[in-house]
């Protein structure tokens, strides 16, 4: 005889990380995902039925109610409480025609008068998680991107209606990363590239990956951190291209790269949000790089793209996340970015 039950196992999944995405009433099933594990999906059933068949068609019939058949090629776990069936050692032979990789866990169970009361905490606890998961990201509100959407917009115009930006001239004019310029003292060039673009496709490409990342960046981080992470982001990639490449540049991509430096950062503090986080928009910018590689060539910046991504790193470690408060790191990590851009300035002017 099992000592817990289905409610209880469900409270104690909720508190080592799992999430309830859903509870087919009258509390016969519950559905959690794995915030920990990533890809893992956890369905915890009652049933009073005496046949293992009889219980297959009801994992069947619930299987469709959550539409698992969407999770794809995930794990998923399905748990079963109950009485002891007639023909308990078939539960192991059952299958399910669904892609994920079904493994069925067995608990023989009477429930008892606490089952109610787990069923509260559970509910309790998961609201709370969720609450707090939602608070991650409302410290800042994504307006700071689509300023600087629009900065770089005006600045594409302004540089596309006194000539193109396909000419080596027009980008210089306009405040180009160019190697010996910056060696003579316009250190602004190390600033004005991450809202300069050589042509409109490579503008609308980098505004798009901008579009797609930038607002998760700043709800996680607060807009003021977020500027800050993507100009001084964007500072380093300018100056590792500065140290690296001989090559006239311009473009957001480092300063792109910075904010994936930033969800990198992130990473650190909570690897499960990292991974729910991450997603659609990082994979939408490596994308769009990886594509940009392709059209562009070599003239792509791969050395600011490193940059960036270092910068924007140690950055997140200077200004830290909204809600952590360790003086000792913002120190280490404010020294690592001065010695960080004083090696690059430094070899690149050597």
């Amino acid at each position: 005889m099992a000592t817990t039950c289905f409610w209880e196992d469900i409270y104690r999944a909720v508190e080592s990380g799992g999430r309830i995405e859903g509870i087919l009433e009258p509390s016969r099933a519950v559905i959690l995902f794995d915030t920990k594990a990533g890809d893992s999906y956890d369905l915890y059933i009652q049933s009073e039925k005496a046949w293992a068949n009889h219980v297959g068609t009801d994992i069947h019939a619930i299987l469709n109610a959550f539409r698992l058949s969407r999770i794809g090629r995930k794990r998923l776990t399905i748990h079963l409480y109950g009485e002891r069936l007639v023909d308990e050692e078939r539960i192991d032979s059952l299958t399910f025609p669904i892609p994920a990789k079904v493994t069925i866990s067995r608990s023989i169970c009477t429930p008892t008068m606490e089952e109610e009361r787990f069923r509260m905490l559970a509910v309790s606890l998961d609201r709370e998680k969720k609450s707090e998961l939602k608070k991650r990201f409302s410290f800042g509100k994504p307006q700071v991107v689509y300023g600087l959407m629009f900065i770089t917009f005006l600045v594409m115009w302004l540089a596309e209606s006194v000539g193109s930006t396909l000419d080596p001239n027009t980008l210089i004019a306009f405040g180009a990363k160019v190697n010996p310029l910056i060696e003579q003292g316009e250190w602004w060039r190390l600033i004005t590239p991450m809202f300069l673009h050589i042509g409109w496709f490579h503008f609308s490409i980098n505004m798009f990956a901008l579009w797609s990342l930038g607002p998760l960046v700043e709800r996680m981080y607060g807009s003021i951190r977020f500027l800050i992470i993507y100009v001084i982001g964007g500072v380093l990639a300018t100056t590792a291209s500065y140290a690296f490449s001989e090559s006239i540049s311009a473009g957001a991509s480092g300063a792109l790269f910075g904010l994936v430096g930033a969800l990198l950062y992130f990473g650190l503090r909570d690897r499960s949000l990292f991974m729910k986080t991450l997603g659609p928009p990082l994979f939408i910018m490596l994308g769009l790089n990886v594509g940009l590689a392709f059209v562009l060539g070599a003239s792509l910046d791969h050395f600011a793209h490193a940059g960036g991504l270092v910068g924007g790193f140690v950055v997140s470690g200077v200004v830290g996340l909204p809600d952590e408060d360790n003086r000792t790191q913002r120190i280490i990590f404010s020294v690592l970015t001065i010695i960080l851009f004083g090696l690059l300035y430094g070899y690149g002017s050597w």
